[in-house]
């Protein structure tokens, strides 16, 4: 993989090289309001100088005034396509988290593209009185990019999807299960209600039955991640606005799981070896801690680092990461932590708990495999690089 070619200036007189900043990954802790952002996009600032890529997964939009910065707001100027997502990405994104109701969106999500690119006719797939026979060719002549299934159909086709035989067993089925179906009707009630929902179908670029008003231009930010992850960035920062996703967090954790995985998959089988670094801002709202799921974020954490994929991620309590997350970060950058419990998740810097806890905004302790003894630093701000992240003042 390429390696960065840049020092990285954190105060007037202190800079690092981002190989000793990024490569094990960086968390930045701090209370609201100690300087988190400031020193996020003075890092950014100096990798975006030297045309090193960067992506911001910018929850609330405050990152989208950054000079250079190319916004891809989904829900509005942006979309993930639904037609390039997996079975059980689609399961995901309706919140199925148990594996035999997973099982059966991904067997529903087959037959519609099955019926879409093989029967060649609309509606659903049939499975009642279909012989196994006929499905399994059915299957082998679905091939690698197949036309766009209509997610409308889930719901209905799922019903098929529990088709039972009664004494020929050479049939996928004769009968519907209908108790083992009825087990499905809160997620049959949920799909019904987000594929009908304008918001839900402009981020996911589904066809509408209605007509949606839009922006002229919509981007599948998929292609955006390839883009900026196969070339240099020629000083651009390309941010990711999440902000239409405010009142849906649960669908946003999946939202930003579905990227990170996506993202990792790009440079995994990309030709180009650029290093990527990501921040994830207030990561702590977009941590998937499900039973049987693959956060996307914890495995960049885990596989990045091989493929070139480093991330910087900034949250306001080391209380907010799960263990196995924590574990993967090699460095830290920490402003103001408030109790001795956060304090007690970093023990190799409990003799700087009491500097730790007095910290002035802005002022920051880099510690971590590359920085010992850590280093206590006042980061500067980068003019330039002004974003708004001040509470409003009541005088």
């Amino acid at each position: 993989m390429g390696d960065f070619i840049t020092m990285i200036a954190l105060t007037d007189n202190f800079a690092v090289t981002p190989d000793d900043l990024l490569r094990q990954h960086l968390l930045i802790l701090g209370a609201t309001g100690s300087g988190k952002s400031t020193s996020a996009v003075t890092i950014l600032h100096d990798l975006m100088m030297q045309n090193q890529t960067t992506i911001i997964i910018d929850p609330t939009g405050e990152y989208t005034k950054l000079p250079h910065a190319i916004v891809a707001k989904l829900g509005y100027n942006a979309f993930i396509d639904y037609e390039q997502l997996t079975g059980a990405e689609i399961a995901q994104i309706f919140g199925v988290t148990e594996a035999v109701a997973t099982e059966k969106v991904v067997d529903a999500w087959q037959s519609l593209k099955i019926q879409k690119n093989v029967v060649r006719q609309s509606g659903i797939y049939q499975k009642v009185n279909r012989p196994w026979a006929t499905f399994e060719a059915d299957a082998q002549r679905l091939y690698d990019y197949p036309q766009p299934a209509d997610m409308h159909l889930l719901p209905e086709q799922l019903q098929q999807e529990f088709a039972v035989p009664t004494d020929d067993f050479d049939l996928i089925g004769q009968t519907i299960d209908q108790a083992g179906f009825r087990t499905l009707l809160p997620l049959i009630r949920r799909i019904k209600s987000q594929t009908s929902q304008p918001a839900f179908q402009q981020l996911f670029n589904l066809p509408s039955r209605k007509k949606i008003a839009t922006v002229g231009m919509r981007t599948d930010v998929m292609y955006l991640m390839r883009l900026f992850s196969s070339q240099r960035s020629e000083q651009k920062i390309l941010v990711i606005d999440l902000s239409e996703l405010a009142d849906n967090l649960g669908l946003g954790k999946v939202v930003v799981s579905l990227l990170m995985t996506a993202l990792l998959r790009i440079k995994q089988t990309g030709t180009q070896q650029l290093p990527v670094t990501v921040l994830i801002d207030e990561a702590h709202r977009y941590l998937l801690q499900q039973p049987g799921v693959v956060d996307g974020i914890l495995r960049v954490a885990r596989e990045g680092r091989k493929a070139g994929l480093y991330l910087m991620l900034t949250t306001q309590s080391p209380l907010d990461l799960p263990a196995g997350l924590l574990g993967q970060f090699g460095n830290y950058l920490i402003h103001r932590l408030n109790t001795a419990t956060e304090l007690a998740q970093l023990p190799a810097l409990a003799p700087l708990g009491q500097r730790i806890a007095l910290q002035q905004v802005g002022e920051a302790i880099l510690a971590g495999n590359q920085f010992v003894p850590p280093r206590e630093l006042q980061i500067r701000q980068v003019a330039a690089m002004q974003h708004q992240t001040a509470s409003p003042k009541f005088f």
